[in-house]
């Protein structure tokens, strides 16, 4: 994991489980996916969408950070399950919990105290005005993804955030 006192300022990807890295199934589905061969649990995770992310943090200076209501457990749960290992990262400390809000505030508390030159945030609960609030109370550059919940992030999206990393990474020195 990237840390302040590596010189060089890092990327992070910051990222919500339900909804995002595992999509909700639809009421009509859980039942007939009880059955279904590869099932992990409630959870729906695509391993090709965990594998794009993966391939990104495999940067240097890109680090991830965990922003959910999942506690530390369910997390350390998640990557070594579902996720298969991958995805490790820091867990983002509330802030205001459960207030409206609080969500955005956690982030901009965490991305103020790291060492980040800028913040990709996936997380399907996300604001329409999150680029602009948290580049502006962060002054660093800012890329949210808000998949359909009944989908979760897509390669697509992945892409997306690689293009915005391919803009954001300082070049060592």
């Amino acid at each position: 994991m990237l840390h302040a006192s590596d010189g060089a300022r890092g990327v992070l990807i910051a990222l919500d489980v339900d909804g995002t890295i595992a999509r909700i199934y639809h009421d009509h589905e859980q039942e007939s996916q009880r059955t279904a061969p590869g099932w992990h649990s409630w959870m729906a995770v695509s391993d090709e969408v965990v594998d794009a992310l993966e391939a990104l943090t495999l940067h240097p200076r890109v680090q991830v950070a965990w922003l959910t209501t999942w506690s530390h457990d369910q997390v350390r749960w998640l990557i070594q399950g579902p996720l298969r290992g991958k995805l490790d990262g820091a867990y983002v400390p509330w802030q205001n919990w459960p207030n409206e809000g609080w969500r955005m505030q956690s982030l901009i508390s965490y991305v103020r105290r790291s060492n980040t030159s800028a913040v990709a945030w996936a997380d399907d609960r996300a604001p329409d005005d999150a680029v602009s609030r948290l580049t502006g109370m962060t002054e660093v550059p800012s890329f949210v993804v808000v998949p359909d919940k009944f989908v979760g992030l897509t390669v697509a999206d992945i892409d997306c955030i690689r293009d915005f990393l391919d803009e954001h990474l300082e070049p060592r020195s």
